[in-house]
């Protein structure tokens, strides 16, 4: 979903909500207070958004305490466009009162515009909005709700082409990590399942049965290699739909872009993402898919500036700001690197890889102990990874660098014997 999408589906909305939040307004309020929230609703009928900001911030300096008109002046902020100013004060107007429901599906969905999945959970859950739900609980990683979600918002529209996207990537994940979890279990009984299982059998409607009896039975293997096919196969379909049913949009060349990446095909799939960010230049996740693309072809200027216009559509987005950071490092900027990855690990704390490119970033930029101390949080979440191995190799420069030939030495060591390790 792109900010035009979010921000339209909620236009309707939010009119509506202002206009309840108006009337609650002039229940109680003084001749001067009700003039002003007056003007603002007429100013944002009308989408003088900067008019309706000014006026319904008046009312909020002269009433304090009135939860409607934070709301309003939020929504005023929402509907311009502005999300970033939008959250303090819907979150200032819920904190008043929490009861504001059209507030809460508001401020989930500037908060999910920002890329904070996790923040706009507990609003969106307050609204049960199916296309919006489906979403963050896509993004936080919850892939049962996104998948009952998604699915129950196609019932109503089966050939939109962002809930398909989003039910295919849901299923997709889904899949992929049942099966995971059957080799994790039983790698042999997996690898028969895998060369002897026919997916055909399996067909869209299938996923929701087969994810209630896995809530049931978790560790079942069959209903996990049932469940695997089926998700594929959902998955499948989702995106074929959108090819057939939708060829010319956006989410279409979006879906090409990402099967030449499979291929190998990077050229095709770079045009298919350009053609992509023409049509719809702000759908979530697409610069910086484009980015990822460009990185791996080696072009990464052009890579950072897809990275840059990913981290100032979402500046909530950890994922972002750590494919900015370390494309900005692997340039030798290391100073920006150092800052944005910074960004990365306030968003995301004690993620083990934002953790060692901090420490990479911040030993280009000569900062030592910032290095130092980011390889060691490192090896404290992560002791036996390659990620591991990487920290204890950055430990030894480090200190061989400064002098300290016995930490170099013994750092080394540690490099060595998990690289040994992870060679067998």
């Amino acid at each position: 979903m792109d900010a035009g999408t979010a921000a339209g589906f909620e236009s309707d909305k939010i009119m509506l909500h202002t206009f309840r939040c108006l009337c609650l307004l002039l229940q109680s309020l003084t001749p001067e207070v009700i003039e002003h929230a007056q003007a603002g609703a007429a100013a944002q009928q009308q989408g003088h958004f900067d008019v309706a900001i000014q006026e319904f911030r008046k009312v909020t300096e002269l009433q304090p305490n009135s939860a409607s008109g934070y709301a309003n002046l939020g929504n005023a902020y929402f509907q311009k466009g502005d999300y970033g100013a939008a959250i303090p004060e819907l979150q200032h107007a819920l904190q008043l009162n929490p009861k504001l429901t059209g507030t809460h599906e508001a401020l989930g969905v500037a908060l999910l515009l920002q890329g904070d999945a996790a923040g706009a959970l507990p609003h969106l859950e307050e609204t049960r909005s199916p296309e919006l739900l489906g979403l963050a609980y896509l993004e936080t990683g919850k892939l049962g709700g996104a998948i009952a979600a998604l699915k129950a918002a196609l019932e109503k529209q089966p050939s939109d082409p962002d809930l398909l996207y989003y039910f295919g990537r849901a299923t997709a994940r889904a899949g992929a990590g049942t099966f995971a979890q059957l080799v994790k279990m039983n790698p042999e009984l997996a690898r028969k399942k895998e060369a002897a299982g026919n997916s055909e059998q399996h067909t869209l409607k299938d996923v929701g049965s087969l994810q209630a009896a896995l809530a049931k039975q978790p560790n079942d293997p069959d209903l996990l290699f049932d469940f695997h096919r089926a998700a594929e196969v959902a998955s499948k379909e989702a995106f074929n739909r959108i090819l057939e049913s939708n060829a010319g949009s956006a989410r279409a060349h979006q879906v090409m872009a990402e099967r030449w990446v499979e291929a190998g095909r990077l050229p095709d799939a770079v045009k298919e993402y350009a053609e992509s960010l023409r049509l719809r230049p702000y759908t979530a996740g697409v610069h910086l898919a484009l980015g990822d693309v460009l990185a791996d072809e080696g072009n990464w200027p052009a890579a950072i500036a897809q990275y840059r216009i990913e981290t100032s559509l979402r500046p909530a987005d950890a994922e972002a700001s750590y494919s900015l950071g370390t494309a900005l490092l692997q340039q030798r900027q290391a100073s920006e690197s150092l800052s944005e990855l910074g960004r990365a690990d306030r968003l995301a704390p004690n993620k083990p890889a934002i953790l060692l490119a901090l420490g990479q970033a911040a030993f280009a930029a000569k900062d030592n102990a910032r290095a130092e101390q980011a390889w060691r949080k490192v090896l404290e979440l992560d002791e036996k990874s390659g990620l591991a191995a990487r920290a204890h190799r950055g430990l030894a420069e480090l200190y061989r660098n400064t002098g300290n030939a016995a930490e170099a030495d013994r750092e080394q060591a540690a490099y060595q014997k998990l690289k040994t390790q992870g060679e067998h």
